[in-house]
Formats: C-alpha cells, structure tokens, sequence
C-alpha cells in the first residue's frame, strides 16, 4: 500500500505538478491552504507525511505546523517544509518546532523524494 502524502500549498498549478510527479510512489492528497489541510485530518485522513508551504492565505504553514506539533493526535505525522524562503535561522526555529525537513523552492524532486523517504524512515525507525 502507497504512503498517504499531504501536499499543502496555494498555487493549484504547482499542487497539480507535484502531485503527478509523486502519484507514481504515492498516494498524494491535496490541500490549498493549512485550513484546509487542518479540515482533511479532522475528517479522518491521517497521511504519513505532510508537505507544506509557508506563505498561504487564511491559515499558513507556520500556523499549520503549530495546531500539528502541539496536539496530541497529530504530532508524530512528519513535516516537510516547501518553501521559498531561504533562511538559516528559519530552518533552525523549524526543526525546533519539529519539522522534519526543509527544501527550498525552486527544488530538486529527487531531493524532495529523499526527504519524503528519510522522513517515513525516521517515523518506522522511532515504532521499532
């Protein structure tokens, strides 16, 4: 069975790209805003990893990482951090709000399926 990809971003094009990329190894959901994605979890999806940007309309990633990291439900999904922003002090205060990973924009997709990959290891290493 395909690992279940969350995939949160505004633009529609770039959602739909990434999606098709990926759809050959897994099973990608969408979601235009952390609103969204918030509403997708709630309604009982619960991917094995979340991949995020930062900069959206009504509820950003930053937001989303938050509600995710600090309930008790969803704080062991991994996120992955997709954005344009390019800052050594953001990773950090990132990772320190358990982000498992961070690409910049515009990426490599062997570098995002690296991620996607070392994040579900860490997620089976960790249930062992």
């Amino acid at each position: 069975m395909k690992k279940k990809v969350l995939l949160v971003d505004d633009i529609k094009e770039f959602r739909s790209l990434v999606k098709i990329i990926l759809s050959g190894s897994y099973d990608v959901v969408t979601a235009a805003d952390g609103e969204d994605a918030l509403k997708i979890i709630e309604n009982g999806l619960y991917p094995d990893v979340i991949v995020t940007d930062l900069m959206m309309p009504r509820v950003d990633g930053y937001q989303l990482i938050n509600k995710i990291k600090s309930g008790d439900s969803f704080r062991n999904i991994p996120v992955i951090v997709l954005s344009n922003i390019d800052g050594a002090k953001e990773q950090k205060a990132l990772k320190e709000r358990g982000v498992s990973g961070y690409i910049i924009k515009p990426f490599n997709i062997q570098e995002l399926r690296e991620g996607l990959s070392q994040s579900l290891s860490s997620v089976l290493a960790s249930c062992s």
